[in-house]
């Protein structure tokens, strides 16, 4: 059966990561398979959550079944996709109250970056000795906006990909060695592989899955930091410490 946390997770990544319904013609596979989750996300929830109005989930398998059939009228397929959304946004809701999202993660309405700094930060917080931050695409800020974020005296390690990562995070990393020197120990390393994960792992033991490029956190499009389940979690722990021994110190 699935618990908050895990439905939480699944709906705010949904919610990150809507398609484009304002169209016409016959849904991709990808659109077809993200109306699927989202209408189980709201009947598994239904499970767990009271659910106020009797009729939402009706409501949302209604508005997906005209999403799919409305290859012509962009406007309608469009309104019933937002309605869907919404439906989403509510079990979101709901779920949130029973969840510690603080440890669980968060989901960040586009525009509102300041709840991307203080969703990043109530998971830094909770480090106890060294953080990593995995970003292909790192500029400076990933440290003047989130790493400066952590406690004193943790150590914050960056990886990102060497072909991809933005000039201005060098810049950054030296003005922060010389600012903090060992009060805030600082180690920005360049992959010897392309990277694709954006994450945080926190004391080599817990890990979130970040779903935009720290630089573009919120910015524009809606955002989650999801908590990666254990068994996952683990796996990717120990490939990025592997892949953390092989890279190069940032010059």
């Amino acid at each position: 059966m699935s618990t908050p946390e895990t439905l939480y997770q699944r709906a705010g990544i949904l919610l990150s990561d809507v398609p484009n319904f304002e169209r016409q013609g016959t849904l991709s596979d990808v659109e077809d398979q993200w109306l699927a989750a989202a209408i189980a996300v709201i009947e598994s929830a239904s499970k767990i959550v009271t659910v106020p109005d009797v009729l939402e989930i009706f409501d949302a398998k209604y508005a997906a079944k005209v999403v799919v059939s409305q290859t012509t009228n962009a406007y309608l397929r469009a309104t019933n996709a937002r309605a869907l959304i919404s439906v989403l946004r509510r079990v979101l809701g709901r779920l949130e109250l029973q969840v510690q999202t603080e440890i669980v993660g968060a989901y960040v309405p586009a525009g509102d970056v300041d709840e991307a700094y203080k969703a990043v930060g109530d998971v830094l917080k909770t480090a106890a000795n060294d953080i990593l931050l995995v970003d292909p695409f790192a500029d400076e800020t990933i440290l003047n906006a989130y790493a400066d974020l952590a406690p004193d005296h943790i150590i914050v390690r960056i990886l990102t990909d060497p072909d991809r990562y933005k000039p201005t995070l060098k810049t950054a990393h030296e003005l922060w060695k010389r600012k903090y020197r060992d009060k805030r120990p600082l180690d920005v390393r360049l992959a010897k592989a392309p990277l694709h994960d954006r994450l945080i792992i926190l004391d080599g033991e817990r890990a979130w899955t970040v779903t935009q490029s720290f630089k573009d956190l919120a910015a524009t499009h809606p955002a989650t930091i999801v908590s990666t389940p254990n068994e996952i979690a683990d796996l990717k722990i120990k490939a990025y410490q592997n892949i953390w021994g092989d890279a190069f110190a940032m010059a």
